[in-house]
């Protein structure tokens, strides 16, 4: 159903919202004002948008839409300033004037690959500057007007009227539905709005690549590595990657309720494209389902990327359980043993043991390699295209919580934070929003309920300074300690 008040269906004429998917569209659009020769996919940045000057490094427009950037992610940032995408309504100008006052990135400039919404917003005012057309002008005339694409557009203002637009909802037939419609005008990171004909127009001349579209095909799809060489499977707007022995061009898409995908398989001229207007559909698995079918016998069989467990004995999963740091990314594994198995108490995910020195997270293709030099043990998180994590072992007490009350700011936010001690327990209080317990992980180190990781900072005489906020997409985001009680 397009809507549930008026019962309207949803058909392959209905409008529906891109989520993510709309990436790709900046990134094209960039891609042609390069073959006009207009810009530079390696110009800095700040040659276009000057108010990304104050990190004092070198951004490319390639990084901004590669993910690595270093850019924090806005929808992060907005929480810690306590406007949160959904309650307030924000705009591109207000994500740029945000990114003006940032004085550091989560790392440098392609030292890693971290998504990235900040990103195509910055990347959207260089198109704009670059080209002297607002985004929308630009990419009706050089893509959607071309391609047949009569019914794309960006939602630049999510409160005008669209006809024929499916409503976005959250819930389900057990609990209900509500309306969840994308509160926010920010676009260019997500935002377009088309239908399932024009994904799949957009999706020929990909595959086709003829003229023009060849040039951005082949851009949005190459290669990209970091700085120390490592291979990353994000591109320019889209993941290429193998899925099952066969290449796969991908991205999947969310904004409000509303849920979107684009798959192609370019060896076997085949594209998945689904727009949905319910919040629990999970577009991957789905267009997974769909391929399974229509590829067919071009697949490899799954048992054949299934790594098989071994029996390992209960002292090599005993010296393997502890607590564990990421000094990088602030990642934190607490290994312990239950039933026999070694499992994050963390996220609650077994480690499943692959050989004796290796262990497979959950479901997912990453592994822990283990290597052990006495008396120590540290451990490395690898995955296809990406950069290796390490991690190292930390056997520091847990922390007494009653020294780390107090105000906190963060200057470039402008945020405060006020920490308290409730009973035995450090708490975050967010005012008329209540309050949040915080979980120690060890000495200086806390958990939100939301999986944020507070790191806190000493002088050269062990007095705290503040603390470092690490959310996801947001690496150390300093707040300075303002009023100890």
């Amino acid at each position: 159903m397009a809507n549930l008040e008026t019962a309207a269906p949803f058909t392959i004429g209905t409008i529906s919202e891109s989520g993510s998917t709309a990436k790709q569209f900046v990134a094209a659009g960039l891609v042609l004002l390069v073959r006009d020769g207009v810009l530079s996919l390696d110009d800095d940045v700040s040659r276009w948008v000057p108010e990304v000057k104050g990190f004092g490094k070198r951004i490319s427009v390639r990084q901004l839409l590669s993910h690595t950037s270093g850019l924090p992610d806005r929808y992060a940032l907005h929480d810690v300033e306590g406007r949160a995408a959904g309650d307030v309504d924000h705009t591109n100008a207000e994500v740029l004037d945000v990114v003006s006052h940032l004085r550091e990135l989560n790392f440098a400039p392609g030292d890693d690959y971290l998504y990235s919404n900040t990103g195509y917003v910055v990347a959207v005012a260089v198109l704009e500057r670059a080209s002297g057309k607002s985004l929308q002008q630009f990419t009706n005339e050089r893509i959607f007007a071309p391609l047949g694409m009569t019914d794309t557009r960006w939602r630049e203002d999510h409160r005008v009227v669209v006809a024929g637009r499916a409503s976005a909802y959250s819930g389900s037939v057990v609990t209900g539905f509500r309306n969840d419609h994308p509160f926010t005008r920010v676009f260019g990171s997500g935002g377009l709005l088309l239908t399932i004909d024009d994904f799949l127009n957009w999706s020929a001349a990909m595959q086709t690549g003829t003229g023009a579209w060849g040039v951005v095909r082949d851009s949005l799809e190459g290669i990209i590595r970091l700085n120390d060489g490592t291979a990353v499977t994000y591109g320019l707007g889209v993941v290429t990657d193998q899925w099952r022995g066969v290449r796969r061009v991908s991205h999947t898409g969310a904004t409000g309720g509303y849920r979107a995908a684009l798959y192609r398989y370019p060896a076997q001229s085949v594209s998945i494209a689904i727009l949905c207007n319910g919040a629990s559909a999970n577009t991957a698995v789905l267009a997974g389902g769909v391929a399974a079918i229509v590829l067919g016998d071009a697949l490899a069989p799954v048992a054949a990327f299934a790594a098989t467990p071994v029996t390992v004995t209960g002292d090599v999963l005993a010296s393997v359980a502890g607590r564990y740091l990421a000094p990088r990314t602030d990642d934190v594994l607490i290994l312990e043993v239950r039933d026999g198995r070694l499992v994050d108490s963390l996220s609650g995910a077994p480690l499943l043991p692959v050989s004796g020195d290796r262990f497979r997270l959950g479901s997912s293709e990453s592994t822990l390699r283990v290597t052990r030099t006495t008396p120590s043990v540290t451990l490395s998180a690898e995955a296809q295209g990406s950069r290796v994590v390490d991690y190292v072992r930390i056997d520091a007490p847990l922390p007494s919580v009653a020294s780390y009350a107090g105000r906190y700011r963060s200057p470039e936010l402008d945020a405060v934070a006020t920490l308290a001690v409730r009973g035995d327990t450090l708490v975050m209080d967010q005012g008329w929003r209540g309050t949040v317990a915080l979980k120690p992980l060890f000495r200086d180190g806390f958990v939100m309920p939301g999986g944020e990781r507070l790191r806190f900072t000493r002088d050269a005489r062990g007095r705290l300074t503040g603390y470092t906020m690490w959310a996801g997409r947001v690496r150390h985001l300093r707040f300075d300690r303002i009023q100890p009680r």
